[in-house]
C-alpha cells in the first residue's frame, strides 16, 4: 500500500509543487507578507500568559495578547501595501478619510488562519485580511475623483476659452444685433444627420471586427524579466504611454464586483491553471515602464488587440493575471 502511494506521489507532486512555486508572497516585515496570488496580507502576533494565573486561563490569556499583537502588525503591514511605484496604502489613509477607515474595518473583521501554543504557555497567532473589497474599493474610488477632476478641469479650460475667443471675435459687432434663430426644418434635419454621425461613429470598423472574433476568457501578461513591481493599482499602456486598462470606468465596474485589478503570479503554469482567467486565456508579452516599476507598456500590435478587445466589454470583469520574476 505505501508503495501505491508513493507512486501517486510522484504525480501530484510536481503539480502541487508548481502551483506554490507559482504564488507570489512579498515580505513587508519580519512577522507579515502580502500574497500577491491571493490578495491576502498575513500578520503574526505572540502573547506570553501571566505568571500568576492557572495553565487553562494563562493559555487564554495569551492567545488573547498574541491576537491584539497580530492585529496591531496587520495594521502595519496592510498600510506597507503598494498601490503605486511611490505611494502605498498608507499615504492615501493619510490623504482619504475613506480609507482610513476601511483599514480598520478591514483589521477588526480580519480571520485567524492558525493558533499554536506553546510548551512554555505561550501562543502564536496568525491573522490574515483580504484586500480586495472596501479596502480596494476606496482606493480605486478616490482614483476614479481624480481622473474625473482631471476631466472636468480639461473641459472648464477649453470652454473659458472658447467663449473668450468668441467674444473677441464678434467685439465690432453692434451690441443691437440679435441672432437669427435656425429654421425649425433645418434645425430638424441637423440633429437627424447628428444621430446618423452617432450610429456610425459607435459601429466603428474595429468593433465591427471585435464583435465577430472569439472572445478570450481573461488575460495574461508575462513581464519576466523587466523588473515589474506588484501593485493594487497597475497600470497596461500601450506605446504612446495612453492607459488601455484600468479606465475610470473599469475601476467603477471592479468596485461593484469587490475584487482586485490584477493578481500575480511567478509562474505561467499557475497563471495558466487559475480558474479567474478561464478557459481560453489571451497570453501576451509586456515590459514594465522604465520610469515606472508598477505600469506595463505593450508594443504597438498587443497593444491594438487589447484597445480592440476593451471595445467589446473585455474588461468588465477583473481576470486579469500578470506574471513575474
Amino acid at each position: 500500500m505505501k508503495r501505491y502511494l508513493w507512486l501517486i506521489s510522484l504525480f501530484i507532486s510536481p503539480s502541487l509543487l508548481a502551483q506554490q512555486a507559482g504564488v507570489y508572497t512579498e515580505w513587508l516585515s519580519t512577522s507579515s507578507s502580502m500574497n500577491w496570488s491571493s490578495g491576502m496580507v498575513t500578520a503574526e502576533g505572540f502573547g506570553v500568559a501571566p505568571e500568576d494565573k492557572r495553565k487553562e486561563v494563562g493559555r487564554l490569556l495569551a492567545c488573547r495578547a498574541a491576537v491584539t499583537d497580530a492585529q496591531r502588525n496587520l495594521i502595519e503591514a496592510t498600510q506597507g501595501v503598494r498601490v503605486t511605484v511611490s505611494t502605498s496604502v498608507a499615504h492615501y489613509a493619510a490623504e482619504y478619510d475613506v480609507v482610513k477607515t476601511a483599514v480598520e474595518g478591514v483589521v477588526k473583521g480580519a480571520s485567524i488562519l492558525s493558533r499554536e501554543m506553546g510548551d512554555d504557555n505561550t501562543c502564536k497567532v496568525t491573522m490574515g485580511l483580504f484586500i480586495a473589497g472596501p479596502l480596494s474599493n476606496s482606493i480605486y474610488q478616490n482614483d476614479v475623483k481624480t481622473e474625473l477632476s482631471a476631466w472636468l478641469f480639461l473641459q472648464r479650460f477649453f470652454a473659458d476659452m472658447i467663449p473668450s475667443a468668441h467674444a473677441q471675435g464678434t467685439s465690432n459687432q453692434s451690441s443691437n444685433d440679435i441672432q437669427v434663430p435656425l429654421n425649425p426644418d433645418l434645425q430638424r434635419l441637423d440633429e437627424r444627420v447628428s444621430k446618423l454621425e452617432s450610429s456610425v461613429l459607435l459601429e466603428s470598423p474595429i468593433l465591427a471586427n471585435a464583435r465577430t472574433e472569439p472572445q478570450p476568457t481573461g488575460l495574461i501578461i508575462d513581464v519576466r524579466g523587466y523588473r515589474f513591481l506588484p501593485s493594487i493599482a497597475p497600470n497596461i499602456q500601450n506605446p504612446e504611454g495612453s492607459t488601455i486598462y484600468p479606465t475610470a470606468q473599469d475601476k467603477e465596474k471592479i468596485k461593484k464586483s469587490g475584487k482586485l485589478l490584477s493578481l500575480f503570479s511567478r509562474s505561467l503554469e499557475f497563471a495558466m491553471n487559475h480558474p479567474i482567467v478561464g478557459d481560453n486565456p489571451l497570453l501576451i508579452k509586456g515590459e514594465s515602464s522604465s520610469d515606472n516599476a508598477t505600469n506595463i507598456i505593450l508594443n504597438k500590435q498587443n497593444g491594438e488587440r487589447l484597445s480592440k478587445l476593451a471595445l467589446n466589454n473585455f474588461f468588465a470583469k477583473p481576470a486579469v493575471i500578470i506574471v513575474l520574476d
